[in-house]
């Protein structure tokens, strides 16, 4: 009787430990490589909650010596917009990406990597799963963005 009862405990213990180990995180994480040469500015609105939101910045990175910034984040459906951060002349005006605004969506539920390669500059490759890959035309082709 002893037995069965300690048995009963151990196993119910074992059980919940192994239940509550396997539970998803609330956040999600976000890596962003830049590669395109110029300071980005990434805001993350949640249109379900509007006190959840995020302004993300990475310093400038090229292709050689990339920037990459690793972020928690809450798990939603965010309206993204990239902002090229560039200091504008009064003569030539942007030197390198125009001011260039990028709009996307972004599901966030897992580990995502995002890569912005340089302005105009087609992507060689699309990337390895649970990477996505933005350029100068990408969000007219593809409006929606999803992180796993």
């Amino acid at each position: 009787m002893k037995k069965t009862i300690l048995g009963i405990i151990l196993l119910s213990v074992f059980s919940l430990t192994v239940l509550t180990a396997f539970e998803p995180s609330p956040r999600a994480q976000l890596t962003i490589v830049n590669k395109s040469e110029v300071k980005l500015g990434i805001q993350l609105i949640d249109p379900q909650d509007k006190e959840n939101f995020y302004y993300l910045t990475i310093e400038k990175g090229d292709r050689a010596d990339p920037t990459e910034k690793t972020f928690e984040i809450k798990r939603a459906m965010y309206s993204m917009i990239i902002y090229y951060i560039e200091t504008w002349d009064p003569v030539y005006g942007y030197p390198t990406c125009g001011g260039l605004v990028l709009r996307s969506r972004l599901l966030a539920r897992g580990k995502q990597r995002l890569v912005f390669t340089k302005c105009g500059v087609m992507p060689v490759d699309p990337g390895e799963p649970k990477m996505m890959k933005f350029w100068f035309y990408t969000p007219f082709f593809y409006p929606f963005r999803y992180v796993y």
